[in-house]
Formats: structure tokens, sequence, C-alpha cells
């Protein structure tokens, strides 16, 4: 995947975790008159981030390629 596909597709995923926090802090507030309810935006946020994040994209890709773990540059 290109680097730039995989940024639209990250994009997309943030933009629609924000938009249902938001909808769902909308709707609660709405029906309750507590905003609290708006804590749902990062709740949501963070639920996407552990439920479409990848932890390879996090490593160095020189590394990644390799197979080795980051600090093991002088591993044989």
């Amino acid at each position: 995947m290109s680097a730039s596909r995989n940024l639209k597709s990250r994009l997309v995923w943030f933009l629609a975790c924000l938009s249902a926090g938001a909808a769902t802090g909308m709707a609660g507030a709405w029906f309750t008159g507590n905003p609290s309810w708006y804590l749902a935006i990062p709740a949501a946020l963070a639920f996407g981030w552990l439920w479409v994040a990848n932890p390879d994209e996090c490593t160095p890709p020189t590394a990644r390629r390799a197979g080795r773990a980051p600090g093991d540059e002088d591993a044989p």
C-alpha cells in the first residue's frame, strides 16, 4: 500500500471516529442536557486508535524489512 493511500485510509478512519464520537456526544447531550456526553469524542478516537492502529508502522522501515527489532543493528 502506498504512503498516500495509507494516509487517506487513516484520515478516513480518523474522520469516521471523530464523527461517531461527535454524533454520540450531540445526541446524548440533546436527550439528557448533560454536556459530559461530549467525552464520547475522545473515547471514540481512542477506540478507533486501538481498533485500526498497526504497531508495525511505528518501527523504522529498515528494521521492519530485515525482520529485526529496532535496537538490533549489531546483531548477526
